[in-house]
């Protein structure tokens, strides 16, 4: 609720500052905006279904073999590639780790599925990025960001040694 108060109080401000310079500007972007919600609706409510059933499909018990505190390197591959495709915004994403972590999933993995999540996140990249943003700039950007969820999981680990011993 706080961040919808602080997004509606900065619209309002801007809003105020385009009515200040032109009563056109403020008209053109108010169609802007339109156009992109517009544009944008059906694909939010596809995301959002897809998250939901994504949500209620992790199976708990595949969760520790795979990427549980023993599956090392492997886990954070794994962990890497998972997250990366989990297609949510964080109303799901940060439960999804809630239960990964009581399913047993290790640290370091679950950092590497968050930051994978965070970083990768294919479904906006397909929704959003690409088309917003063009294709070159899509793809530049998701292959220079390809290593970083391995390297935040192995950086855990490192972290994890260091502080625990």
């Amino acid at each position: 609720m706080a961040a919808l108060v602080i997004l509606g109080g900065l619209a309002f401000i801007l809003s105020i500052v385009a009515l200040r310079r032109s009563p056109l500007l403020l008209a053109d972007a108010l169609r802007s905006a339109l156009h992109r919600f517009i544009e944008l609706a059906p694909r939010m409510a596809v995301a959002m279904l897809l998250a939901g059933f994504v949500g209620k499909l992790i199976p708990g018990e595949l969760v520790g073999r795979f990427i549980g505190e023993k599956s090392g390197l492997w886990g954070i591959m794994i962990a890497s590639i998972v997250g990366g495709f989990v297609p949510s915004g964080p109303i799901l994403a940060f439960p999804v780790v809630v239960v990964l972590l009581a399913s047993g999933a290790g640290l370091p993995q679950v950092v590497a599925f968050i930051t994978a999540w965070s970083l990768l996140a294919f479904h906006r990249l397909i929704m959003y990025e690409a088309p917003i943003m063009g294709w070159r700039f899509a793809w530049q950007r998701i292959v220079s960001s390809l290593v970083l969820p391995p390297i935040a999981g192995v950086l855990t680990v490192v972290l994890m040694k260091a502080y625990y011993g």
